[in-house]
């Protein structure tokens, strides 16, 4: 349920000296060391950039997050009250204010911060993913899900959202829903023992999908054990006969197992079915690569 946080774009500061004692200097300091993890040295030199120019809003917000960082959440708080008041428009600070109001509790406060940050950047995928996160802990399930498949459909490949949205799949008592997302998540990480245990969980919570089962199949897969992968190919398929997807993966693990026969039979299936340009020219490929 980790956050992925919202950092604020380096600001070049027109009219200032490049030399090594101007606000720019230490504000780029600043930014080195904070994406380093350095945050208490990132504290003190963006209090050196404050110092010079009181009025640069990036600074205050990132040393705000270098404070979140630090468990220092009332500074945090501070800091980005300030970037906010000298710049009502930065969308990085309503997203990170909205970040430490979340480790305070205060999940109603970060929603309406993260409303703002969504207001200057509607198809931001982190406000929509940390919105969702917080109205999770709200139990307010629907809208939580209705924030990841946004973000999802923004940033197709945003793990945080589809973990997240596992999550409340989970609560909600729907297995089949949470299996394909959160074994997904694990089988992109390639986390695949991941995979298989957190698949477990949700298989014993009720009578998964055809693509949770396929999922936990390319689990196996990946972990080369061919005989557990084609079982779970196997259950997707009696699940749903018509998954080009399960056809072509118990085809490719037959081959990769030796067995021609049982190989030609999937691969030219999945050929017959057409459904998928990109997986029928997979599977004319590995035909033509099989021995008669």
């Amino acid at each position: 349920m980790r956050r992925q946080l919202g950092v604020a774009l380096l600001l070049v500061l027109a009219g200032c000296n490049p030399g090594r004692t101007t606000a720019a200097f230490f504000y780029a300091q600043g930014r080195a060391q904070l994406e380093a993890g350095e945050y208490e040295a990132a504290v003190r030199s963006f209090t050196r950039a404050l110092s010079l120019n009181p009025v640069l809003a990036v600074a205050f917000n990132d040393r705000g997050l270098a404070h979140y960082h630090l468990g220092q959440y009332q500074n945090a708080l501070a800091d980005l009250d300030s970037a906010l008041h000298i710049n009502h428009q930065l969308e990085a600070s309503y997203n990170n204010r909205g970040l430490v109001r979340d480790a305070l509790g205060d999940y109603r406060n970060a929603v309406a911060d993260y409303d703002q940050a969504l207001l200057l950047q509607a198809e931001d995928p982190l406000a929509l993913n940390n919105r969702g996160l917080a109205k999770y802990h709200l139990h307010d399930d629907e809208s939580a899900l209705a924030d990841f498949n946004r973000a999802l459909q923004v940033r197709p490949g945003f793990v945080l959202a589809r973990n997240n949205r596992g999550l409340v799949h989970l609560r909600q008592g729907q297995p089949d829903e949470a299996l394909a997302d959160l074994v997904l998540v694990y089988d992109q990480r390639g986390e695949y023992d991941s995979a298989l245990a957190h698949g477990r969980w949700a298989q014993r919570l009720g009578r998964p999908s055809a693509i949770g089962f396929n999922n936990l199949g390319m689990a196996f897969f990946h972990l080369r054990q061919y005989d557990s992968a084609l079982a779970y190919f196997d259950s997707s398929l009696a699940r749903d006969p018509d998954l080009v997807l399960a056809l072509s993966n118990r085809g490719i693990v037959n081959q990769q197992m030796g067995r021609t026969a049982a190989a030609r039979h999937d691969l030219q299936a999945v050929v017959q079915m057409g459904t998928d340009p990109g997986l029928s020219a997979d599977a004319r490929r590995r035909l033509a690569r099989l021995r008669p």
